[in-house]
């Protein structure tokens, strides 16, 4: 028994080592968003809106980078798990080189349509052009933002986080400096407004890149560019495996955003003002992404190298850990959105009635809030289980089809307004947390299976 507690001990601390480094930096990542929006909000309303608009465009086109990250994780793993070092970096130059081509071209090609892009994803014409000129900054510098992106998945996938945190440290103090500098013009530096803002982003995601290359560049880094340029008998094969991984995770983020797009077009329908506090409200959920992504980090991190060593028993502890510490944190942040909103929200209106909408808005975020993390336990778990097909066919129910749907139906046919949009969330949340539920009991019961139970690993 004493052995049984002192390894479970052993993997808490495994477990928090992963999970708090990712929180802080995704913590970071959500606080520059804060203050970028706070910085902005004194301009108007239509900027503030116009800057918000371009989110869900921005991320579909990152989807494809982010897909390619998480594939680049779960292959550095399993490496790991096996004390692979070699085809840990055959994987990882590999998707590097695919990150580079693909991101000089997609950059290219969106920063060009930049106009084109926003007119067709936003009803607001009053916000297009500043939309436009936003968007076009950010993808010139995609390049930075792509490689950062893969550098920071591989990180995670041999369970570094601490390095991803720096990185995240770096990008902000760059960002709010050259936010400082440009958006009202200080220190004899030009008001640029938001293209200041736009060139702040794009400053701090070439901090980010820089410092995750210095680490991987140190000889005792488990990843390593040496070799980077050297063809290997094994590449085609590693392309392969690379495809029929990545095809499925690229479908999955891209149907996530065409869902996500669907919804902020439809959200672009509400004027300005309603627009500014809702997409003020999902700064919120990006403080719920914050814990969710940091545990889901360490679930996939964790269930992979378990996998690799060929330890699948262990992956049900992993699982029942990560539920317990998501369900209780989300329960506290759930309580502090509805306990704060108004302060929240005071920080970036002046108006009683924006206050007054949040603080309504602060409810449906915190109801989501706990929907979203318990999932984003779930779909770590099957992610490193390997199962990339699952994760896929949720999001294409649940965010391409039940979410803009529902809120089509309840904003333009039942006049739900705004609110239709908080319920279809919700809706569709649900769903896909059942959905993953049902699926990673599915896949730990065919792992105990495999292994006839038990808590052998313990004893090895």
């Amino acid at each position: 028994m004493a052995r049984k507690n002192s390894t479970k001990h052993v993997l808490k601390q495994e477990f928090l080592k992963i999970a708090f480094p990712a929180i802080l930096e995704n913590a970071v990542v959500v606080l520059i968003t804060s203050i970028d929006t706070k910085m902005i909000s004194p301009l108007s309303h239509t900027a503030l809106s116009a800057v918000a608009l371009t989110t869900q465009p921005k991320l579909l086109f990152f989807s494809l980078f982010y897909a390619l990250g998480t594939t680049a994780s779960f292959f550095i793993s399993h490496a790991k798990g096996k004390n692979d070092k070699g085809e840990a970096n055959r994987y990882f130059h590999m998707i590097l080189k695919i990150t580079i081509l693909l991101s000089v071209v997609t950059g290219g090609v969106t920063a060009f349509f930049a106009e084109q892009v926003m007119d067709f994803f936003s009803r607001q014409q009053e916000t297009v052009s500043i939309s436009a000129t936003f968007f076009r900054i950010i993808m010139i510098g995609l390049l930075f933002q792509a490689v950062s992106i893969i550098l920071n998945a591989s990180l995670r996938g041999m369970g570094n986080t601490k390095v991803t945190l720096y990185a995240s440290i770096a990008m902000g103090a760059v960002d709010i400096l050259v936010n400082y500098l440009l958006i009202e013009g200080h220190w004899g530096c030009p008001r640029l407004e938001v293209r200041g803002d736009a060139i702040a982003t794009v400053a701090g995601t070439i901090a980010a890149c820089f410092v995750g290359m210095y680490f991987l560049a140190k000889k005792d880094s488990f990843l390593t560019f040496r070799g980077f340029f050297k063809k290997t008998a094994e590449r085609k094969a590693a392309l392969k495996e690379i495809k029929s991984k990545a095809v499925n995770t690229i479908l999955e983020n891209i149907f996530t955003r065409i869902g996500f797009l669907l919804s902020a077009v439809i959200v672009s329908s509400l004027s300005s003002s309603q627009t500014a506090v809702y997409f003020v409200t999902m700064i919120l959920l990006n403080y719920t992404f914050v814990l969710g992504d940091g545990l889901q980090a360490a679930v996939s991190s964790l269930t992979g190298q378990s996998m690799g060593a060929n330890k699948p028993a262990k992956i049900k502890w992993i699982a029942g850990y990560g539920k317990k510490l998501g369900f209780f944190t989300a329960l506290g942040l759930s309580a502090l959105y509805i306990l704060t909103s108004r302060y929240f929200f005071g920080f970036f209106f002046s108006d009683a009635a924006s206050i007054h909408l949040g603080s309504q808005y602060a409810y449906f975020a915190a109801a989501l809030t706990i929907l979203q993390i318990m999932r984003f336990v779930n779909v770590g778990i099957l992610r490193g289980a390997g199962d990339v097909k699952t994760p896929r066919n949720m999001a294409i129910i649940c965010v391409l089809i039940i979410n803009p749907l529902t809120a089509f139906l309840l904003t333009d046919i039942f006049h739900f307004g705004v609110w239709g949009i908080w319920i279809a969330s919700v809706a569709a949340q649900s769903v896909w947390f059942v959905m993953s539920m049902i699926r990673q009991f599915a896949i730990q019961k065919s792992l105990r299976k495999s292994r006839n139970g038990g808590e052998a690993w313990i004893e090895h």
